[in-house]
């Protein structure tokens, strides 16, 4: 049924065998990056040069199929010969395919190379024998028998080997299914070991008259060109997934550039509130001690309380250089997606502070987001649960995030004091002030926007509008009206 099948439809399946042929082949030359810091990039055009090859050989066969009774028997030889010695040159481009990714991972193979080139000089040599006497047809089978046994099934081999050990250099970008491919086509390869590099279809060789194509077929009872369409199938759909390597390299070497950004714009933000706040309290408890020396000899009792005064304006600045210091960990973070980086943050706030902290996330992500994006969100939150704390003096803190289809909303209530909005001033020297500068700050650089209510004795509701793209302008609003927010009830969300 299934030998008919494939008489009956020869030439549609040459037309599809010469279409994967050239679609794994044009897939890798698109995809590949020659600059790529992967050890398989090196060698992997290899595979599409024996795709490319194969192609050809697949167009040949198809133009004998139409064309044959139209040809001279000379052409008729030229193509034949042609086909089968392309087919040879694809099996020893197979072969130097196998032993680089062998030697990438093992650099004392390198030492086999000139052994390698005597083999394939050897080759060429046996090509020419054959042709010298004169016999076409058993020169025909002597080049299939020989690239195959030759090249083709150790070549098959080595690459799959190869393939395996590579796929360990991916597994640092924490995508199984990239891994899984390359295995996949590893295994695939093994396969084709048998497949394509043990059954010729000419009996010359001894082990051609035992393993060949029709007594293949005669034992299994189906056409091996059935088996070879499967590994030919699978082979390029591997292919077309692998060659996906080089676009998740790309991002990676973006993400840890987009890092190294982020640290740097964090420790120099850092560096410049030192200066402005941290430095200029020290100068000021610096004049306090002053004071301090004058007061112990003329009033003591002033002295004193100066005194406590310098005490608690000491343990104000050391909190806030903890604060920063917390601030420079932010690498911590920047590894796990926003949903981890959050709960490991509302984790040490609930170890950390003496207020509740009530943390929830409805949906899911559905955009990406990257690390500069993610690094913003993280110091909002950690400015307002600051806030909350130093400030606000809350006792229960609530952080919801909502992901949307085209957006995430982050709100976060506290019942805290509250502040009037009225009378906020923009001032670097002004604590609170300065945390909702940098808040505003931060959702200017995601482009996104901020509502909020605040109010003494009624806590502050801030609700912040994210695009996962930056599409848009900033726009921030005061709401005058709490309600506006819904009760704490109507808070949708998963509790974390």
């Amino acid at each position: 049924m299934i030998s008919e099948f494939f008489a009956e439809n020869m030439l549609l399946m040459r037309i599809i065998y010469m279409m994967l042929f050239f679609l794994y082949a044009f897939a890798i030359a698109l995809k590949i990056n020659r600059s790529s810091e992967l050890k398989l990039a090196k060698s992997l055009w290899l595979l599409a040069v024996y795709g490319a090859l194969f192609g050809i050989t697949e167009l040949i066969t198809i133009i004998l199929l139409i064309k044959e009774s139209g040809l001279s028997a000379e052409w008729v030889q030229i193509l034949s010969s042609g086909d089968l010695f392309l087919k040879a040159v694809a099996y020893q481009v197979i072969f130097w395919l196998g032993f680089r990714l062998v030697a990438d991972i093992y650099p004392q193979v390198r030492s086999l190379k000139r052994v390698i080139l005597a083999v394939s000089g050897l080759w060429l040599l046996m090509i020419a024998f054959v042709w010298a006497l004169g016999n076409q047809h058993l020169y025909l089978m002597m080049i299939d028998n020989l690239s195959r046994y030759m090249f083709s099934a150790p070549g098959l081999f080595f690459t799959g080997y190869g393939l395996i050990q590579h796929s360990k250099e991916v597994e640092k970008f924490n995508i199984p299914s990239l891994v899984n491919h390359i295995k996949g086509l590893a295994y695939t390869f093994f396969f084709g070991v048998f497949i394509i590099g043990m059954v010729p279809s000419h009996a010359i060789l001894w082990p051609a008259a035992i393993l060949n194509r029709e007594t293949f077929e005669a034992f299994v009872g189906a056409p091996i060109v059935f088996f070879r369409s499967i590994y030919l199938i699978v082979m390029t759909y591997l292919v077309v997934k692998i060659v996906s390597v080089f676009e998740v390299e790309r991002e990676h070497r973006l993400e840890k550039a987009l890092k190294r950004q982020v640290l740097a714009e964090e420790r120099d933000r850092i560096a410049r509130e030192l200066h402005d706040g941290i430095i200029q309290s020290i100068y000021g408890v610096g004049l306090k001690l002053k004071q301090f020396t004058i007061l112990c000899r003329k009033k003591p009792e002033e002295a004193d309380r100066q005194m406590e005064f310098v005490k608690k304006d000491l343990d104000k600045i050391i909190q806030d250089v903890r604060d920063y210091i917390e601030e420079l960990h932010l690498d911590d973070y920047l590894s796990v997606s926003l949903k981890e980086a959050l709960q490991q943050l509302i984790v040490e706030y609930r170890e950390n502070a003496v207020m509740e902290v009530e943390f929830s996330v409805e949906g899911k992500q559905v955009g990406d987001l990257n690390i500069v994006q993610v690094n913003h969100i993280l110091q909002i939150v950690r400015e307002l649960l600051s806030n909350a704390a130093k400030h606000s003096r809350a006792s229960t803190v609530t952080v919801r995030v909502s992901f949307r289809e085209d957006n995430l909303v982050l709100r976060i209530f506290d019942d805290g004091v509250g502040f009037n909005p009225q009378t906020v001033k923009i001032d670097p020297q002004a604590g609170q002030n300065q945390g909702l500068d940098n808040i505003f700050h931060r959702v200017v650089m995601l482009q996104g926007t901020i509502v909020f209510h605040a109010a003494p004795g009624e806590g502050t509701r801030f609700e912040i509008t994210l695009p996962y793209t930056k599409l848009s302008y900033l726009q921030s609003s005061f709401i005058r009206n709490a309600q506006y927010f819904g009760s704490e009830g109507e808070m949708k969300g998963e509790p974390v």
